[in-house]
């Protein structure tokens, strides 16, 4: 079983606003100008949160801006991955294509890195934890991404990063619904 970082410490610089909304089932963004952390509570066991974070495949199934996500390497905990995604910065739609190499610590943490794509950088981590003080017989799991992401956009560069923390709120509730979904139907 590996070591996992406790809930408390992963949420140890959120403020007690921050806290009482995550508490509230609120998905709570942090960060500026493409450095982000992004947290989320899932009424679901850490197996099951593990299970819908690593289905990269499935991806366009549950994540309305992915188009397309197909594994194109996987090696022991290595598993590279090719994603395309379809958002619109005001009217002028975007497509992004990435590449990332994701590093698994199963049931723990993914870290991940960008080898190729339309960003000029993409890297951070997923990290999950078990809650357990919520009730005796929950099962609650402490979701957490952190991000760095640059583009070269220009005059754009603003709508840029509005688009993309619009983007993080948006995947971490939409990854929170397939989990919860599957966990009702285990």
């Amino acid at each position: 079983m590996p070591l996992v970082t406790p809930p408390e410490q992963l949420t140890q610089n959120l403020s007690p606003a921050q806290h009482r909304d995550l508490q509230q089932g609120n998905v709570v963004l942090t960060g500026t100008a493409g450095a982000y952390a992004v947290f989320s509570q899932v009424q679901a066991p850490v197996n099951v949160v593990w299970q819908v974070l690593t289905s990269y495949e499935q991806f366009p199934d549950f994540l309305p801006s992915v188009v397309a996500s197909r594994i194109l390497e996987k090696r022991d905990n290595r598993i590279v991955v090719e994603r395309k995604d379809r958002r619109k910065i005001g009217w002028l739609p975007i497509r992004v294509k990435i590449v990332t190499e994701n590093i698994e610590t199963p049931l723990d943490r993914i870290d991940y890195r960008m080898l190729e794509g339309t960003l000029d950088e993409m890297s951070g981590h997923w990290q999950v934890a078990a809650i357990a003080n919520q009730a005796a017989d929950s099962n609650h799991t402490l979701l957490v991404q952190t991000i760095v992401a640059k583009a070269s956009m220009g005059p754009l560069q603003p709508y840029f990063y509005e688009v993309f923390e619009a983007g993080l709120t948006e995947t971490m509730t939409e990854l929170r619904t397939e989990m919860e979904r599957r966990q009702t139907i285990s």
